[in-house]
């Protein structure tokens, strides 16, 4: 458990800052409610932000994870990439796992016609696999393995200042509410741990 306690304490400042962002969203939510927090969320919508934020949404996209995969393995990186592809991996599974266990309603099933008018056409997404987002839980996953790999800790948080970026435009976009975002997140961070934690203790 030292191994496990070394890597949090050399990433505290990630770790703190996403743990802060998570414990704000989950008040958060318990204060106001899922449908509430949604629309407080999404004041108003304008062009320019769509086009931004259905571009931006794809950082949290697998193929965007395969890409980065990729390019470590033509750094040679080897270590990192198959941590990488197995924090991606493991985590993608279970956020299938959790969306066919709960089937829970994205927000176009949710809101009754003119209750909420920014839906994307083209874009929104229906059905009844939300919970988790899996877009929250791939981008998450390589932001906290990019930030564990990132030799300067001071500014790893970057890192996490766009999956929260990625995490909002599922909100933005309609496809997901923030219960979806946080679990997906926590999916994202918790797997990478303890994916580089296995790795570090087989190669000690």
């Amino acid at each position: 458990m030292n191994k496990l306690r070394s890597i949090i304490v050399a990433n505290r400042n990630f770790l703190l800052c996403y743990g802060f962002c998570f414990v704000v969203g989950l008040i958060f939510l318990l204060a106001k409610g899922k449908t509430s927090t949604f629309i407080f969320l999404n004041p108003f919508h304008q062009s320019l932000l769509d086009v931004f934020f259905i571009n931006f949404t794809y950082l949290g996209d697998g193929i965007f994870a395969v890409a980065v995969i990729v390019l470590l393995l033509v750094l040679r990186r080897w270590s990192q990439a198959w941590q990488v592809l197995t924090a991606f991996l493991l985590s993608a599974l279970l956020a299938q796992i959790f969306k066919n266990v709960f089937s829970m309603p994205r927000p176009w099933e949710v809101f009754n016609h003119g209750e909420y008018t920014y839906f994307i056409d083209g874009v929104t997404h229906r059905g009844f696999s939300s919970f988790p987002s899996g877009h929250s839980t791939s981008v998450f996953t390589l932001a906290t393995m990019l930030a564990i790999f990132e030799k300067n800790k001071k500014t790893n948080v970057l890192y996490l200042f766009a999956a929260v970026a990625v995490g909002y435009s599922r909100i933005y976009l309609g496809q997901h509410f923030l219960t979806d975002v946080l679990m997906g997140s926590f999916l994202g961070v918790t797997m990478s741990i303890l994916v580089h934690w296995l790795f570090t203790r087989k190669h000690q």
